[in-house]
């Protein structure tokens, strides 16, 4: 008995082990496959037609129903003009079903030239199919056409059998008697109609219960009484009268109580409306799936509030991807007053496993399912989980559902703007989460809902869309009546002077050898440091100090850092500057200057005092009373406004609609939340964005990116966010810079680094956009409150 339970227990190890390397396998080759296509478009980018269709084969013999893949096989077979590679794309792309209807007629010429003429007769009836609703012109042209060209087929492929068949068999065919008149050609029998299925039986209905009879009646006369008679009542009876209402309204959602304890939320009516819906109707389990820049954290944090408040949530789990995480806490802190420890805090790691004890946690859930934490996870109960990015759960298979899955929870909350990306599957995955059994079982949902040959198009949408109301919200653009002025970016690259190309290049320098010695205890300094190199002088100066009052540096690294140091206070004004000064006096009108580092903000106050130009100041270091009284400055009396990260934040700052970016933060979020400041509900006029950079900083190269290869700034706020979500991986963007930059040791290296990482995004935002389109045709408006 022991031996049996020994080899069971060394099968289950043994099995475990394969599946483990057999994702890693899966996890290699996707990498791989990744790699190659960036090259592949890297290649065709720089005009090289054959190194791309090399590299795009090694993407699909890894990856070969990739696609965006295909795609890029088919386009480059145009390109070159190949029918060959022209038809291998084409095929793999109707066999996926993701040929547009409008390839049809080229890929049935093409299939005819290379005689596969049963493949082109099945194209031809599809294209005939699908011909009404085909905007193209002369359809009545197209159509004989086509039917020219079956007819041709049909030709061929007799012929084909007919020499095919041997002459035995031809001459035993042959009828002995005697040949009769042809006789009139009978017409083929109409096809039958498809009759629809009957639908199944109703179950019986449960028998109603008689209405009963509700009356309310209000004592008016004890609230007039005293209003009439004047008397006055203590402190601690209003405090009671107080305490008393409140308890009378968490009877009920209707009105929300946590509204008036929230800071610099500016709460919209359909936001308010959702959150009631979501506690009201939906018992505290729903899908939210907004569109995209429409506020789903504020609903959801509003709805957390209000539970809290009411005292029916007295423990909660936030599941965010890693990059989120900080961005929630800020959120949760600042606007909720609601303070949750998180996996990006410092003593994380140190917890020794009780950080997963308290009552209110913010995770990434990455580290939520690690095989270190998740039976810690899981274990305990919550009274509320809400799960951001949450098509990251679409696949039951995957760890993140699995773990979603697994968690105790009273109520939950799903946030995603895409909650269908490739398949009516994923949308059924969610469901199950929030309500099991609210779709019935997977087969049962594939057969009543989804259509055949095409996993993205719903059957019996009328039941599907009763169903998803009972657990699903979906807020538009349009019944929001948000309609914010576009915004406008202008990217200027400034020349340095030879001693400000110096200065950075000795910084490059410096964070390289120190990144050699110990480039992991030290990455977040070096990261700041470079940041810096592309700020200001004095925010490089103010760093190298604090570096030699740590006395941890290796001796050569400390004579370079004193060199350096005294560089930075020997350098006059910069060129950075004199480009602001014409900035601002060529565009008239109020102008938010945005800075990442403190010395920077101190640097350019100098400036403009010497320049005699009024500005007010604003930063994080500041008293209450302080910033009131600097953005009141900027409203009634200065034009320009110099300010860090957190300028403005929860405040009223849209009568400015200019901005300069004098630096710029490696993580694209942080620009948005910057542009955020006064692009929103409430702004008027067009926004204008500035982003200074030096030419061939890092900057540059980021901007490169982010304003020319995948236009972040004509994007809606939030979107960005959903592309960067795409990238594979949990890294941050600005981790993903900082190692190109230290990984290349020439400038090709560098460019080629940048080139890929733009390829990435710019495949990131395509499957946004499909993603988006095809929720678009899915839910309409048809789940807005």
């Amino acid at each position: 008995m022991a031996t049996t339970k020994a080899q069971k227990k060394k099968t289950k190890r043994k099995n475990k082990l394969q599946a483990r390397k057999k994702a890693q396998h899966a996890e290699a080759r996707s990498d791989r496959a990744d790699f190659f296509y960036a090259e592949s478009q890297w290649y065709q980018d720089q005009g090289n037609l054959d190194k791309a269709l090399h590299f795009i084969k090694k993407t699909l013999k890894l990856a070969p129903t990739d696609i965006d893949s295909i795609k890029a096989l088919a386009n480059l077979g145009f390109l070159m003009d190949d029918p060959d590679v022209k038809l291998d794309g084409l095929t793999r792309l109707y066999r996926s079903g993701q040929m547009e209807d409008l390839l049809l007629p080229q890929f049935a010429n093409l299939l005819v030239d290379k005689e596969k003429y049963e493949l082109a007769m099945e194209t031809i009836d599809l294209l005939i199919d699908r011909m009404p609703s085909l905007k193209v012109k002369n359809r009545r042209q197209l159509r004989s056409d086509a039917e020219q060209l079956r007819r041709y087929c049909q030709y061929r492929l007799q012929t084909r059998l007919e020499r095919s068949t041997p002459t035995s068999q031809k001459a035993a065919a042959r009828p002995t008697h005697k040949k009769k008149p042809p006789a009139a050609k009978k017409k083929a029998p109409p096809a039958k109609e498809k009759i629809p299925a009957a639908p199944p039986n109703p179950t019986t209905p449960e028998p109603s219960l008689p209405d009963i009879p509700v009356t309310v009646v209000i004592d008016r006369a004890s609230f007039e009484a005293p209003l009439s008679a004047g008397l006055a009542s203590t402190y601690e009876q209003y405090q009671v009268a107080l305490e008393s209402q409140r308890i009378r309204f968490r009877e009920s959602f209707e009105n929300l109580i946590c509204l008036p304890h929230l800071t610099g939320v500016h709460s919209l009516w359909y936001q308010e409306e959702t959150a009631r819906k979501v506690m009201r109707s939906l018992r505290g389990r729903a899908l939210l799936s907004d569109e995209v820049g429409l506020g789903k954290t504020i609903e959801a944090c509003v709805v957390l509030k209000e539970y809290i408040q009411r005292g029916m949530v007295k423990s909660a789990l936030i599941l965010t991807p890693t990059p989120l995480v900080s961005q929630w806490q800020e959120e949760l802190q600042a606007k909720f007053a609601l303070d949750f420890p998180s996996t990006d805090d410092p003593d994380f790691r140190k917890s020794n496993g009780t950080f997963w004890e308290q009552p209110f946690i913010l995770a990434s859930i990455n580290q939520a399912k690690s095989k270190r934490n998740v039976d810690a996870v899981t274990a305990r109960e919550y009274d509320m989980v809400i799960v951001d990015e949450a098509h990251h759960l679409k696949n039951r298979n995957t760890l993140n559902w699995k773990l979603v899955n697994a968690l105790k929870k009273r109520f939950l909350l799903l946030l995603t703007a895409t909650p269908v990306e490739n398949n009516l599957m994923e949308l059924y995955n969610l469901i199950t989460l929030l309500k099991p059994g609210q779709l019935k079982t997977a087969s049962a949902f594939r057969e009543q809902f989804m259509t055949k040959g095409d996993p993205t198009s719903p059957q019996n949408r009328s039941r599907l869309k009763e169903l998803l109301g009972q657990v699903m919200i979906r807020n538009t653009r349009a019944v929001a009546k948000i309609n914010i002025p576009p915004r406008f970016a202008e990217t200027v690259r400034v020349d340095p002077t030879s001693a400000e190309k110096e200065l950075y290049e000795r910084i490059n320098t410096l964070v390289q050898a120190i990144n050699q010695a110990n480039g992991t205890g030290n990455k977040l300094l070096l990261k700041h440091l470079l940041a810096e190199a592309g700020s200001s002088p004095q925010a490089v100066e103010l760093t190298l100090s604090r570096m030699l009052g740590k006395k941890e540096l290796l001796l050569d690294h400390e004579k370079q850092i004193r060199a350096i140091r005294n560089l930075t206070r020997s350098m006059g004004d910069t060129q950075k500057n004199k480009v602001l000064l014409k900035l601002i006096r060529g565009t008239p009108g109020k102008m938010i200057i945005f800075v990442k580092y403190m010395g920077t903000l101190d640097h350019i106050s100098d400036f403009l005092a010497w320049q005699k130009i009024p500005h007010a100041v604003f930063h994080g270091q500041m008293k209450n009373a302080e910033k009131d009284a600097q953005i009141e400055q900027f409203k009634a009396q200065s034009d320009i406004l110099v300010t860090t990260e957190i300028g403005g934040e929860g405040r009223n700052l849209q009568f400015c609609h200019q901005m300069i970016n004098y630096d710029l933060p490696w993580n694209p979020m942080k620009i948005e939340q910057r542009i955020g400041r006064i692009h929103r509900i409430g702004q008027e006029k067009e926004v204008r964005i500035f982003n200074l950079c030096a030419a061939n900083s890092i900057e540059d190269y980021i901007l490169e990116i982010l304003d020319r290869k995948i236009n972040m700034f004509e994007m809606v706020i939030g979107e960005i966010e959903m592309v960067l979500g795409r990238v594979r991986g949990e890294k941050d963007f600005s981790d993903r810079v900082y190692e190109i930059w230290m990984d290349a040791a020439v400038p090709e290296a560098r460019q080629k680094g940048f080139d890929q990482l733009a390829t990435q995004l710019k495949r990131s935002k395509t499957r946004y956009h499909t993603t988006k389109q095809l929720d678009e045709n899915l839910f309409g408006e048809n789940y807005e409150l």
